[in-house]
């Protein structure tokens, strides 16, 4: 039973990272991957800041932050920058990748 829960678990969290791919291409017609990246980039956040003993409303907040500022990076080298929409999902910083 425990299996199961954590299948489910699992499940609900790559739903939710397939979803990020999904509106990225599809919907807004840009091969992003920083979904990719911004996903582990939180998850190390949260751990790190896990096991540090901070609170959990900061802990997400925190995670959250990783990934707005991988995706802001990514944004702001494909506009500002003029890269190829792919090639700045995996060129944004160093640091996300």
């Amino acid at each position: 039973m425990d299996s199961m829960i954590g299948a489910v678990e699992l499940g609900l969290l790559y739903a939710l990272m397939a979803l990020g791919v999904y509106i990225t291409f599809r919907i807004l017609d840009f091969p992003d991957l920083t979904v990719d990246g911004s996903f582990t980039t939180g998850g190390a956040i949260a751990a790190i800041l896990i096991a540090n003993g901070y609170s959990p409303i900061l802990v997400c907040l925190a995670a959250f932050a990783g990934g707005l500022i991988a995706g802001a990076c990514t944004g702001l080298l494909h506009t500002k920058g003029k890269i190829n929409g792919l090639l700045s999902g995996i060129l944004d910083c160093p640091v996300f990748n």
